[in-house]
């Protein structure tokens, strides 16, 4: 499904937009480098908390009862949020915009994952990224909003999964490559952010567009059933004569 697609992008534009504090989390991380094999599962370890903590945001912001049956809201705030998202790519600055500012509840985050940082525990890696994945940013909530737009709660848990896995391939190359990430480096990936973003923005107007083109814009239509009640119909395919 294309918003799947454009959660996975988001994550990748997210992991490059990062990349610049990457190093740093990477580098505090307790992982075992005795090996390359053991310092891959540490970091997958770690990510898979994130994610998990990701998945359940996805969840209770998609039980807010966002429904495809208000198709004609979902259409407008689609575009919007895409034309959002392009604009966004060329003033990263806005992205701040969208950060609530919660220092209580950062500072409880950071605390308990400064206390995993310093126990043996066996899942204290997990538990790190499940901190992490609370923190609040302003590519996460970009996130949130685009997984609001998914048919329902499971389809924004999905959503937000995709997000987390598309910011995997950065966070697995800045744990393996922190020391090595130079300025010269997070210039040349920043330089790409705003290409990648706007294609993101490209896809979620094509979503809400309604032009008819399977998987990418699919046909929505709504019907009239007796009584008061409606259904939503999606049609990906034009039907044979």
């Amino acid at each position: 499904m294309i918003y799947l697609l454009s959660s996975f992008m988001l994550g990748l534009a997210s992991s490059f937009h990062c990349i610049a504090m990457c190093g740093p989390i990477a580098l505090a991380l307790p992982l075992n480098r005795n090996s390359p094999l053991q310092t891959l599962l540490g970091i997958l370890e770690a990510n898979l908390g994130r994610i998990v903590s990701y998945t359940l945001l996805g969840l209770i912001i998609g039980s807010l009862g966002f429904s495809l049956q208000l198709f004609r809201l979902f259409q407008v705030l689609s575009i919007v949020f895409g034309i959002l998202l392009i604009v966004i790519a060329w003033r990263k600055t806005w992205i701040k915009r969208f950060e609530f500012r919660m220092p209580g509840f950062s500072q409880w985050v950071s605390g308990k994952m400064g206390k995993l940082l310093k126990t043996q525990g066996t899942f204290r890696l997990f538990g790190i990224g499940l901190l992490n994945g609370l923190l609040p940013c302003g590519m996460i909530f970009l996130a949130l909003a685009n997984a609001l737009l998914a048919e329902n709660s499971f389809g924004s848990a999905a959503a937000m999964a995709a997000f987390g896995f598309g910011t995997l391939p950065g966070l697995i190359g800045a744990g393996f490559f922190a020391q090595r990430i130079n300025t010269n480096f997070r210039s040349k990936i920043s330089a790409a952010f705003p290409y990648l973003l706007s294609i993101i923005g490209i896809l979620v107007i094509l979503r809400g567009a309604n032009l008819g083109i399977p998987v990418l814009s699919p046909k929505i239509e709504q019907q009239v059933q007796s009584g008061n009640q409606k259904t939503v119909v999606i049609e990906c395919h034009k039907p044979r004569n």
